[in-house]
């Protein structure tokens, strides 16, 4: 079975604030991954400050596609070099850039794409055409693959559909040296969602959240919806890991923790 390499990119920085608990500002991350011979992306990041401001009205640091290219550079990869894009959703801050991999083929939930056209009302401002009409282009299925549920991608690498953020969210799950990492993305954004009992994890723990989780506000589906994809995650998961949380561990499996505070 091949084993991955998992680096974290930290694609940008939003400033909203009172919208987490770690802060004002939110950072968001991507993943690049290899087994030493291929590289695999998991999410694309999130537009520059400028745009960002002109369409949302959001301070951001950081994003944009020359952000990720230099991210991609610290760990020894190039845009070019990507032959996989798994979109875990097809929410603007991660589902933005996607010019930068015109030889990848992207993975992407076939539900999340027709969500995306006509989403819930309450997640219209999460979807913008440059994240979902640049793949209508894209030829199928070398450079589009739409798939319907969890799928085997390349050995050691699947994906699980994990609804709750969104109808289509789907998760990575990638086998390592030292056990299988859940990238989750938004599926529980931040350690707090997935641990709301453990002090390490979150600053007011609860006792009677022991065993549960905490779905994010911005979610399609319903609350025991949400849970159970978690679970499921977590079932099949030896640590996960949430786009939104600056405590992640940023290469694995070198750095190894499933809660914050944990020894590496």
């Amino acid at each position: 079975m091949t084993d991955w390499r998992i680096h974290t990119l930290g694609t940008g920085d939003l400033l909203l604030p009172g919208f987490h608990e770690s802060g004002d500002w939110i950072p968001t991350h991507a993943w690049a991954l290899t087994d030493g011979a291929t590289w695999v992306m998991v999410d694309s990041g999130m537009p520059s400050p400028d745009e960002m401001k002109a369409k949302w009205k959001v301070e951001a640091r950081g994003g944009g596609a020359d952000w990720l290219r230099a991210a991609l550079a610290k760990v020894g990869a190039t845009s070019d070099q990507i032959g996989t894009l798994i979109l875990t959703h097809l929410h603007f801050d991660h589902a933005w850039n996607l010019e930068l991999f015109p030889k990848a083929q992207v993975i992407v939930q076939r539900e999340e794409l027709f969500h995306a056209i006509d989403p819930v009302p309450t997640q219209r401002l999460y979807y913008a055409k440059p994240s979902y009409l640049p793949l209508l282009d894209r030829r199928r299925p070398a450079a589009l693959r739409l798939i319907d549920g969890d799928a085997v991608i390349l050995p050691g690498l699947e994906v699980l559909k994990s609804p709750g953020h969104t109808p289509g969210m789907q998760i990575v799950l990638a086998k390592t040296a030292r056990g299988t990492v859940g990238l989750v993305s938004d599926l529980g954004e931040e350690y707090s969602a997935w641990y709301p009992a453990d002090p390490r994890a979150t600053k007011a723990p609860s006792n009677a959240m022991r065993g549960a989780f905490r779905p994010g506000a911005i979610r399609s589906e319903s609350e025991m919806a949400y849970s159970g994809s978690m679970a499921r995650v977590l079932a099949r998961a030896d640590i996960v890991v949430p786009a939104h949380d600056d405590r992640i561990p940023r290469t694995m499996p070198d750095q190894w923790w499933a809660v914050p505070g944990e020894a590496a």
